[in-house]
């Protein structure tokens, strides 16, 4: 947590600039390399773990002489930019081809997205396709955790685990010492 706290306050100051929910910031940067600049097995990359083509895809450099990744503002704009236009309309969709109802500032509907972010809108869609739920709510959330479908598998269900329980920790150590 102290290797990250100097970015967390910088990643919610950047997503806010960028119109983006400054949760997701948090949660990202607590549970993706905490205040390091690792590649995943997969390929993600810096602060955020992005995919080099989902980088591209961002507006982001990824070459062989430059990869923005790296740059925190750069990859705070590319993970801003990919969770507002991407995963959190993607998010909408799956729940509204169900008739799922939600508000985008529930933390239930927050952590769906992360899910989204964590292993695409496809994986997350054949995931609910194999619940089959009626209705939103922590219950959904809970149920993705113990379900796996496609390529939403033991990584993409602890994703959301990870990022609450780092939440709650982040928030005791503050309260400690406030």
């Amino acid at each position: 947590f102290d290797l990250v706290m100097e970015q967390l306050t910088r990643g919610i100051e950047l997503f806010d600039q960028y119109n983006t929910d400054p949760w997701y910031a948090q949660a990202i940067l607590l549970i993706e390399s905490p205040g390091q600049l690792k590649k995943s097995v997969a390929g993600a990359y810096g602060p955020f773990q992005l995919m080099p083509a989902v980088a591209r895809n961002q507006g982001l450099v990824v070459n062989k002489s430059k990869d923005e990744r790296a740059n925190f503002e750069r990859a705070a704009y590319g993970a801003a930019r990919l969770i507002r236009t991407i995963c959190i309309p993607e998010a909408k969709k799956i729940l509204n081809n169900r008739g799922i109802e939600y508000k985008e500032t529930d933390l239930w509907f927050r952590l769906f997205v992360l899910h989204v972010y964590h292993a695409g809108a496809g994986n997350v869609s054949a995931v609910v396709n194999a619940i089959n739920p009626t209705n939103g709510g922590k219950d959904l959330i809970k149920m993705m955790w113990l379900t796996s479908a496609g390529n939403f598998g033991n990584n993409s269900q602890n994703y959301t685990q990870l990022a609450l329980a780092a939440t709650l920790i982040l928030e005791e150590l503050i309260h400690a010492k406030y």
